[in-house]
């Protein structure tokens, strides 16, 4: 493939203030009352209305994920920048959650590291794959699953004090953990299919032919 290397700065030449940009952005801005009133319900878990306001920052969060893409197609605000920022705000969002429920509910730390090296590599391989390949890759459903599941693990592990005290309906619920090492196997694979569909792009480009009508290419990564 013919390489085309780009500049940060090109990054700002599309769109900026759309509304999907800034449903981004809104998801970073909660963290800070996120972290507070977890704190509160941390250090007092008899505090409801923290934990409750925490699940509903968490909640809000997710909600934003889903409606800036939803807008971004449906007000044709689809941007390169919209496209880079959105896994950067989920992965300071995800990251965040994670830190606050191993800092106060006992989520395994070995995993947080993982997940944290994890989304390096893949803030490197983004910023890679632009400036030095003059593409864009494609988010593939390990990575989105994994949101997911990050959010289900946050709210898991916040809603075990409640459940030690007002009891859980199901037994299995007492053990969070469950979800920890489902995101684990999660990223994983995620990992795995990042190198199967990046390994040539990154190390032999001359052995990749771009072509706009392969379909099948084209949801792995486009020319910017």
């Amino acid at each position: 493939m013919q390489i085309e290397e780009k500049k940060a700065k090109d990054l700002f030449q599309d769109r900026i203030f759309t509304l999907s940009n800034f449903l981004s952005i809104f998801r970073v801005l909660l963290l800070p009352f996120f972290f507070y009133s977890t704190y509160d319900y941390a250090k007092d878990p008899s505090n409801l209305s923290a934990f409750f306001a925490s699940i509903g920052y968490a909640l809000v969060a997710v909600f934003t994920d889903y409606l800036d893409g939803l807008f971004a197609r449906l007000l044709h605000q689809e941007t390169t920048l919209g496209r880079y920022l959105d896994p950067v705000c989920d992965k300071l969002v995800t990251l965040g959650g994670l830190y606050v429920v191993t800092l106060h509910f006992a989520f395994p730390s070995w995993i947080l590291i993982v997940y944290f090296i994890r989304e390096i590599l893949g803030v490197w391989l983004g910023g890679f794959l632009y400036l030095k390949r003059g593409l864009q890759g494609r988010p593939n459903w390990w990575g989105k699953f994994g949101v997911g599941i990050v959010a289900v693990s946050v709210i898991w592990y916040m809603s075990l004090p409640y459940f030690h005290q007002f009891g859980a309906p199901y037994p299995f619920l007492m053990h969070p953990v469950i979800s920890a090492y489902v995101l684990l196997f999660v990223l994983t694979a995620g990992v795995i299919a990042y190198v199967v569909r990046y390994w040539n792009i990154v190390l032999h480009p001359e052995a990749i032919e771009l072509d706009p009508e392969n379909k099948k290419q084209a949801k792995k990564y486009q020319k910017i």
